[in-house]
C-alpha cells in the first residue's frame, strides 16, 4: 500500500492522507455508513468488492491521534470528450464517523482533496461526482467544490417480481469485444465522456442475437444494499408489512435487496420487445427483482426505453434522479459546451 501524507498538524496530531488501498478502518466505516437522506436509505453489503471494481483508488483520509474520522473515495478515470482523451476524477463517496459529524471535518478535508486533485489530473481534465436529489449532505459537499455542468440522470427502475429467463438470451463471448464496442459507439455517437474501451467487460455483457447480429445488449452489475427506510405509503408497506405476510414475506428481501444496474445498453430500432425480455433474464440470472438504468435525461435511448415497455410496479417505489455534477480544470469554452449541451455518458465503470 502506497500513502502520502497530503496534510499534517501536529499540534493537533491530526493529519490527512491519501493510499491506493483503503485500510481496515476505511472499509469498516464505509460498512456501516447509511447512504441517502429524505429519501431510500440504505447500507452497502460487501463494500471490499464495491471498492474493489474502482479502476485507479485514491482513499483519503483524515485522522486524529491514529484515529479514522473522515474518507473520501476517489477513482482516477480517462474518458472521450469532444474526440479528446481527458483523465477525470470520479467522487465516489465519502463518510464521517457518526460520533464526530457536524464538526466541519468533511469541509476541511475536501479543501485538500481538491487542491490534489486540480494539480494532478492534467489539462484539459475533469472531476465529476453523481449526487442524489435529496442527499444534503452530499449536496453539501459538491457545492462546496463547485461545478461548471450540471446533468441531470433519472433513476429509471425496472422491476419484475417473477423475472424469467430467456433462452435467446446469453453472455457476449470475448471474441465479439469489437463487434459489441463498435454498436455501443453507433449507439452513443452523441454523447460525451464516453469510455467503452475500458469500460465493457464480457463476464457481465449479456446479448440477444439475430443470426450474427447483435439486436439487444446489456451489461449488469449487481449491488447489494440493506435497506433501512423508504419514503412514502409504499416504503412503509415494504419495510413494515410485506415481511410479515405469508407468502410475500420471501418475494422482496430488503434486508439484502439485490439491484441489477444495468449500463452499456443498446436496443435495435423495432427490437423493443426483445430487450425488455433481456434485461428480465438479466434479473433472473441475479436473483435480483429490480433493475436501476442511468442515463442522462437528455439520451435517446433512455427516452426509447421509457416509451417502449412497462418498467413494472416498483419502477415508482424508489423512483428519483441525481445530478452528475462536473468541475473542470485547463478546459476551453468549446469543450464545456459540448458538456453543457450533452447528453453525457454514465459509464458502466462508474462505482456507486
Amino acid at each position: 500500500m502506497t500513502v502520502e501524507v497530503i496534510w499534517q498538524d501536529p499540534s493537533l496530531l491530526r493529519l490527512i492522507t491519501r493510499s491506493d488501498e483503503p485500510s481496515a478502518a476505511t472499509v469498516e466505516l464505509l460498512g456501516h455508513t447509511v447512504w441517502g437522506s429524505r429519501s431510500t436509505k440504505y447500507r452497502i453489503i460487501d463494500v471490499p468488492n464495491k471498492l474493489a471494481r474502482l479502476r485507479d483508488p485514491s482513499f483519503f483520509v483524515l485522522s486524529d491521534a491514529g484515529q479514522e474520522l473522515c474518507v473520501f473515495v476517489l477513482d482516477k478515470c480517462l474518458k472521450l470528450l469532444a474526440g479528446k482523451r481527458c483523465h477525470g476524477f470520479h467522487f465516489v463517496m465519502a463518510s464521517t464517523r457518526p460520533d464526530r459529524q457536524h464538526e466541519g471535518l468533511a469541509g476541511q478535508l475536501i479543501e485538500h482533496v481538491r487542491n490534489y486533485c486540480t494539480s494532478t489530473v492534467g489539462s484539459p481534465g475533469f472531476g465529476f461526482a453523481y449526487v442524489e436529489e435529496t442527499t444534503e449532505y452530499s449536496l453539501h459537499l459538491s457545492d462546496q467544490i463547485g461545478h461548471t455542468v450540471e446533468a441531470n440522470i433519472p433513476l429509471a427502475l425496472f422491476s419484475r417480481f417473477f423475472p424469467r429467463k430467456d433462452p435467446k438470451v446469453g453472455m457476449v463471448h470475448p471474441e465479439e469485444a469489437e463487434q459489441v464496442l463498435a454498436e455501443l459507439e453507433q449507439t452513443y455517437q452523441d454523447h460525451e465522456l464516453t469510455d467503452f474501451r475500458s469500460s465493457f467487460k464480457s463476464d457481465e455483457c449479456f446479448a440477444v442475437r439475430e443470426g450474427e447480429a447483435i439486436i439487444a445488449l446489456a451489461q449488469a452489475e449487481l449491488l447489494r444494499w440493506s435497506i433501512v427506510s423508504m419514503p412514502g405509503i409504499q416504503g412503509a408497506f415494504f419495510l413494515r408489512v410485506l415481511p410479515y405476510l405469508p407468502g410475500l414475506n420471501g418475494v422482496l428481501s430488503l434486508q439484502d435487496l439485490r439491484v441489477v444496474r444495468f449500463g452499456n445498453l443498446v436496443v435495435k430500432e423495432g427490437q423493443e420487445a426483445v430487450f425488455f425480455k433481456l434485461l428480465e433474464a438479466c434479473l433472473h440470472h441475479y436473483q435480483a427483482k429490480i433493475g436501476l438504468i442511468m442515463l442522462d435525461e437528455r439520451s435517446s435511448v433512455l427516452r426509447r426505453i421509457r416509451e417502449c415497455g412497462k418498467m413494472g410496479l416498483l419502477s415508482h417505489a424508489m423512483s428519483g434522479s441525481a445530478k452528475l455534477r462536473i468541475d473542470v480544470v485547463g478546459m476551453g469554452e468549446d469543450m464545456i459546451a459540448k458538456l453543457r449541451n450533452g447528453p453525457v455518458m454514465v459509464s458502466a465503470s462508474d462505482v456507486f
